[in-house]
């Protein structure tokens, strides 16, 4: 039980602006026309859907769309192991062994130039969990793979990986 000891967690989830109004545009709209066609008797468009189809759009992208966008989140937790979970994308989190782990450090970093955004993204030698910033701790494995994983406290992180190190170390001499 000792080695489920926490060092470091940390919730992140996409709440920039931009994101907000992504998720609500499409809301808005379809919230508006099912209220203009199913409320005031009044066809959404100039070429109206039947009500079913307005209530299935207002299921789906009034209800279900911006849910799903505000469930989105990434777990980033370090005990034994270094874990990182996007949800709802990942079903089970990447986990990462102290013995995998050659280097790490913390780095600013480019999101759109380096990986191509947030979210899970770049190549299975050069990944990052990213959900906003563009600071976080890059490990380096023994292959030359790297991960990036994206943090609004980046020194925490790496001080935290820094205690599962030592603390399985110190296990494994002791």
């Amino acid at each position: 039980m000792p080695d489920d000891y926490e060092h470091f967690h940390e919730a992140q989830y996409l709440r920039a602006w931009w994101y907000i109004l992504l998720a609500l545009f499409p809301t808005g709209l379809v919230i508006w026309g099912a209220v203009q066609q199913l409320y005031m008797g009044i066809p959404w468009g100039n070429n109206p859907g039947p009500d079913g189809l307005m209530w299935f759009l207002l299921v789906v992208f009034g209800i279900l769309f911006p849910l799903f966008l505000l469930t989105i989140h990434m777990d980033t937790t370090v005990t034994s192991t270094l874990n990182v979970r996007f949800f709802p994308f990942m079903r089970k989190p990447k986990r990462i062994g102290r013995n995998e782990i050659v280097a790490y450090s913390v780095v600013h970093y480019s999101p759109i130039t380096e990986y191509g955004g947030w979210g899970i993204k770049g190549t299975s030698d050069h990944r990052a969990y990213n959900v906003s910033g563009n600071r976080g701790v890059r490990v380096t494995f023994a292959d030359g793979r790297t991960v990036l994983i994206g943090s609004q406290r980046p020194e925490q992180l790496y001080t935290a990986i820094t205690a599962m190190i030592k603390t399985s170390s110190a296990r494994a001499s002791g």
